[in-house]
């Protein structure tokens, strides 16, 4: 079977969808190429040459075809389209230039892309109307992204009612024969805000590579472990909390940094270990809390070790597949009580009231216990490998591209 994935940016170091899905579905012998731009993922982030630059290589990379982890990777070129005032509803961000005719070069079986609203995802349902082929998309807008306690702001809203009417996403919604949202919060959302037909719609959640993230299981990894913490300076008997991703507001890290300093203040041996990126401001405002630690960003490849060099997994605001990197590498996990994958905590996490740094600071202290958090982390490892393994999600999604 020959696949097509589409994706509208990409980079080779970084742990997202579009890096692990063509991996897996190439493992079970299938032709996979991912097509995409030549940006990279955060290209037009403020920080990037700061933050991901070392690690990812320029912004912006040359055009052209490569092997890849199985499969083969082609950057086209792109032009970036910002919201005006002609066209308040379109498509925004990156358009890849050529698509169309690059499909007809390939001549897929199978078109996969990862969002549902994008001119990528446009030009792919004019390809898939004109030649009969098979058109799958996901969703992956969780309702923390577009309503505010609950609710669409008025913007927000207005869009909702524009798309009713939006003849570029009538025709997605046409030719697609299964949208995968990733949680039941954003099939949601792409029933009511993306107007696609509930008899479409699969959740299917996102995945780990258990390949790479996994738990201490040798000696070799073992001494890493310790002296990893060694090199953060954090002491062996240091109940350490993690924290990857991005220092913004709307993730919340300082929840995490207040609570720390919190469990501080009462001297309890606890640490919170910040990996990623943000503003001079954010870093700053997490590295003045007693107790912190801040580290920068790490490519995928690196960043299990930083889970198993920790006690604890917290995100304090919204989903991350993060979440699910850090349960497969043994640890137990605690996140807000208003997430909606409350499958990801299943006997091997807790949950606190967002925004409670407070509550945040019990429930850590809840896993003080070594055995505690022994016990919570085999139940991750086991939720993991029978729920969220991309291989597994892989051969499902095999399945699905047979039935529909």
């Amino acid at each position: 079977m020959k696949i097509v994935v589409i994706s509208c940016w990409f980079s080779e170091n970084m742990g997202y969808a579009e890096n692990f899905l063509p991996r897996a579905l190439a493992k079970l012998g299938n032709e996979v190429h991912v097509v995409t731009s030549t940006a990279q993922v955060y290209y037009n982030s403020p920080n990037y040459n700061s933050t991901y630059k070392d690690h990812l290589g320029s912004a912006v990379v040359a055009e052209g075809t490569k092997e890849i982890d199985g499969f083969t990777l082609h950057r086209l070129p792109f032009r970036e389209v910002r919201k005006n005032f002609l066209n308040p509803f379109g498509f925004f961000g990156i358009h890849i230039v050529g698509l169309y005719d690059y499909l007809e070069k390939l001549k897929p079986d199978i078109i996969q892309v990862f969002n549902i609203d994008e001119f990528a995802t446009f030009e792919a349902a004019r390809y898939v109307q004109n030649n009969g082929i098979k058109f799958f998309t996901e969703s992956h807008v969780h309702a923390s992204v577009l309503k505010v306690q609950g609710r669409y702001d008025i913007k927000t809203n207005l869009m909702r009612y524009a798309n009713k009417f939006r003849s570029s996403l009538q025709l997605i919604n046409e030719t697609t024969n299964k949208c995968f949202p990733i949680a039941e919060d954003v099939a949601e959302l792409a029933i009511e805000f993306f107007q696609v037909p509930k008899d479409k719609i699969k959740i299917q959640s996102l995945g780990v590579n258990t390949d790479l993230f996994k738990p201490v299981q040798s000696e070799a990894e073992e001494l890493e472990r310790i002296q990893l913490r060694q090199v953060l300076g954090l002491g062996e008997s240091d109940l350490v909390a993690i924290y990857t991703g991005r220092f913004s507001v709307g993730k919340s890290p300082t929840v995490l940094a207040d609570a720390i300093q919190v469990l501080q203040g009462k001297n309890i041996c606890v640490k919170g270990l910040f990996v990623g990126n943000g503003t001079d401001e954010e870093i700053k405002q997490l590295s003045s809390k007693t107790g912190c630690i801040v580290h920068p960003f790490v490519p995928v490849t690196e960043l299990a070790k930083y889970y198993r060099a920790s006690d604890i997994g917290v995100w304090p605001r919204e989903e991350s597949t993060s979440q699910l990197d850090a349960a497969a590498c043994g640890l137990p996990i605690i996140l807000s009580d208003r997430i909606k994958v409350l499958e990801r905590v299943d006997g091997n996490g807790l949950l606190f009231k967002e925004g409670n740094s407070d509550d945040l600071a019990e429930k850590i202290l809840s896993l003080k216990e070594k055995e505690t958090r022994r016990k919570m982390g085999l139940r991750s490892v086991e939720n993991v490998l029978l729920k969220f393994s991309w291989d597994k999600i892989a051969e499902e999604r095999l399945r699905d591209y047979s039935r529909n």
